[in-house]
């Protein structure tokens, strides 16, 4: 993997500024909060024919705790097996401490109500950032990040990999907001927070050395 570019670091730095503001805007109860998630609300809610909904709800549920953690454990041992030790760290440790623990205290301290109008799956806890965001950051950015250094010489495929990633990450968090279980707010603040940590992690791992 290679050093983390400076334009790398200035989108953690703003990712880490947004989820701020974004932390600020919900706890005081701001009006901007409110505005911005009805209007992301009303592009993202709108009736869909019953296969396309039925596919929304298996993507919101692909990042239940259950199947974030069986799919971490594989990967972690996959890792193992090929003895990439710190990759393996560097997975584990986002996925289970940053998105898993962290992410319970954050919501324990903010303690923000779910919604309530027309919800499509069950959900638990509060609200404010979503799990979904963050995990489906860390995991799949991870794996994103791990795919970069092991296809440092398949550009085509790297870019591939990081679309497809990518867009996983966007889905899984918008249909939290179709699912009726979370504001656009609460996702962008897993997504921002998740990034943040990510590079943190990466950093923190290759400090000295420049490979996971």
């Amino acid at each position: 993997m290679t050093t983390i570019s400076k334009t790398r670091w200035r989108f953690t730095w703003a990712a880490g500024i947004l989820f701020l503001i974004d932390l600020l805007g919900v706890t005081l109860q701001q009006p901007w909060i409110k505005a911005f998630d009805q209007l992301i609300i009303g592009w993202v809610r709108h009736p869909l024919p019953h296969g396309l909904t039925q596919t929304i709800i298996w993507v919101t549920k692909s990042g239940n705790p259950k199947p974030v953690t069986w799919v971490t454990l594989l990967l972690v041992a996959v890792l193992v097996i090929a003895r990439h030790y710190r990759g393996a760290l560097f997975l584990a440790f986002n996925v289970l401490i940053w998105a898993g623990l962290g992410n319970t205290i954050i919501k324990n301290i903010v303690q923000r109500p779910r919604p309530t109008v027309n919800r499509l799956v069950a959900a638990s806890s509060y609200s404010f950032p979503s799990g979904h965001a963050i995990t489906a950051m860390l995991l799949w950015g991870s794996l994103i990040v791990l795919l970069g250094w092991s296809l440092r010489q398949h550009h085509n495929w790297r870019w591939f990999g990081t679309l497809v990633l990518g867009l996983w990450i966007v889905c899984i968090g918008l249909s939290r907001v179709y699912v009726g279980v979370h504001y656009p707010s609460d996702v962008v603040a897993g997504w921002s927070l998740g990034f943040f940590l990510l590079t943190v992690s990466q950093w923190f791992l290759t400090r000295y050395g420049d490979a996971l």
